[in-house]
């Protein structure tokens, strides 16, 4: 019978640690070895660990995408329900655009587009809707890498991207997930983007005819998603 053989993690230091020995143990020294290239987890000289400052980060954005899954739930019901394809909520998590909720449609859709799934920052209509609700000066630290390697395609991105934050919605095809149309239009609390409300469609279900259709029925609900989070205005008069 063949056995599993743990992987072998880099610690950060440039050497692989020794292997992990079997069991519980085994899986502890791998997970502590995971946190810490994350900077989740860090180590002092006696071989304890701690918690760094940055989960707290992440535990706050947790509950923030969950109350805010409560309130976009039923938004994206109707939506799925309107359009008849797949919605998805997806949300920047230290830089990462996330998938963080879904809703099924009756036609299933077979792609990068899970909970829990990460999309590319600089690929996509979602990642690009989120690249522009950041400030201007973040959003240089993101193109950065390409700007270097790529300085004529790092200009482009970032004048498409210039457009998507005046008018709040973007679209793509075929930059994610091969054969995929998708359209998606900010989220906000009235002040900043905080998600990317999308619409992945086949473009075998989605031609050019109906591609303003659909991307108008995202920008309603998304519109309609933002006033509920953003809440009520103060009275008149105040």
């Amino acid at each position: 019978m063949d056995t599993y053989s743990a992987p072998q993690v880099p610690d950060g230091s440039g050497e692989h640690p020794p292997p992990a020995p079997p069991g519980a143990e085994g899986a502890r020294r791998v997970l502590a070895v995971l946190l810490r290239e994350t900077g989740l987890l860090a180590g002092d000289d006696r071989g304890a660990y701690r918690l760094t400052p940055r989960i707290i980060g992440l535990a706050r954005a947790a509950e923030a995408a969950e109350t805010f899954i409560e309130i976009a739930d039923p938004v994206m019901r109707d939506l799925a329900a309107e359009c008849g394809e797949t919605v998805i909520f997806v949300r920047l998590i230290a830089r990462v655009p996330v998938c963080v909720h879904r809703v099924e449609s009756a036609h299933h859709l077979r792609a990068t587009f899970e909970p829990g799934q990460s999309l590319p920052l600089l690929r996509g209509a979602s990642g690009r809707v989120l690249l522009a609700g950041l400030p201007e000066r973040v959003r240089r630290e993101c193109l950065a890498p390409l700007a270097q390697a790529d300085p004529a395609e790092a200009e482009r991105l970032g004048e498409a991207i210039a457009k998507v934050a005046a008018r709040g919605w973007a679209t793509s095809e075929e930059e994610v997930d091969r054969g995929v149309w998708a359209a998606s239009a900010a989220v906000t609390d009235g002040r900043t983007t905080i998600a990317a409300l999308t619409v992945p469609s086949p473009l075998v279900r989605s031609p050019s005819a109906l591609q303003e259709r659909l991307l108008g029925q995202v920008r309603a609900a998304a519109a309609r998603l933002s006033a509920l989070i953003a809440g009520p205005g103060p009275p008149r008069g105040e």
